[in-house]
């Protein structure tokens, strides 16, 4: 699940592969008061480290979480199939403070306002660039360095031994990928099963980028 394998080579291959996704229109979320508890940012942690991989990467990270079935239109209703899940809250969202970052694991996290950062992703949207006689990989390359990193709500088991959780990175209408995966909690704290509920890399974002809903060309089914 590691984003970069050779940066140049996965840059591309973001900005040539792609996945069908309709965008969804729906009454705007509520910010909840309550901040984020340790636990669930601890499956954020695990999500981003393993998004990361070994890469010393800097991300731009939504200061606002997204309903679970918003940030997955190909989300699995399997999924999680045999996990007595909680009940869900889908129009509710937390925000993303600027003290949690110490729980993220990583100090080269930058917390972006959510809606500025869907402008930084359009300004520096790869297509424009090269629109503008900059070369493909410089292009990919900026996009990369100006895209938004955005996670969903978590649906815990009641246990709270599994948790199914959404992340995304879009960097341009034909630059970004996402999944839907699980987790589980162990002794050793939270991480990746090998399930995946969905998995898609983006071609076409719609013109709002909105969040983790890009409009593509080809579905990419992940497992």
């Amino acid at each position: 699940m590691r984003p970069i394998h050779g940066l140049s080579a996965l840059l591309l291959a973001l900005f040539l592969l792609g996945a069908v996704v309709k965008s969804q229109n729906g009454t705007r979320p509520v910010v909840s008061l309550t901040p984020l508890s340790s636990e669930q940012l601890a499956v954020y942690r695990a999500v981003l480290a393993s998004w990361t991989g070994n890469e010393m990467l800097d991300v731009n990270l939504a200061d606002r979480t997204v309903p679970l079935d918003e940030t997955s239109p190909f989300h699995d209703e399997e999924c999680g199939k045999g996990l007595e899940l909680e009940p869900a809250s889908p129009k509710l969202v937390h925000r993303i403070r600027a003290e949690d970052l110490s729980q993220l694991g990583s100090a080269r996290i930058r917390l972006v306002e959510t809606e500025r950062g869907h402008k930084e992703v359009r300004e520096n949207d790869p297509e424009n660039t090269m629109r503008k006689g900059g070369s493909v990989d410089d292009a990919v390359k900026n996009g990369f360095a100006h895209g938004l990193f955005t996670l969903s709500e978590i649906r815990f088991d009641k246990m709270h031994k599994h948790a199914v959780v959404s992340y995304g990175f879009v960097c341009g209408g034909l630059c970004g990928n996402g999944a839907t995966v699980i987790l589980v909690k162990g002794k050793d704290g939270w991480t990746l099963t090998k399930d995946r509920c969905s998995q898609w890399i983006s071609r076409e974002a719609p013109s709002d980028l909105a969040p983790l809903q890009p409009i593509t060309k080809q579905l990419v089914a992940g497992s």
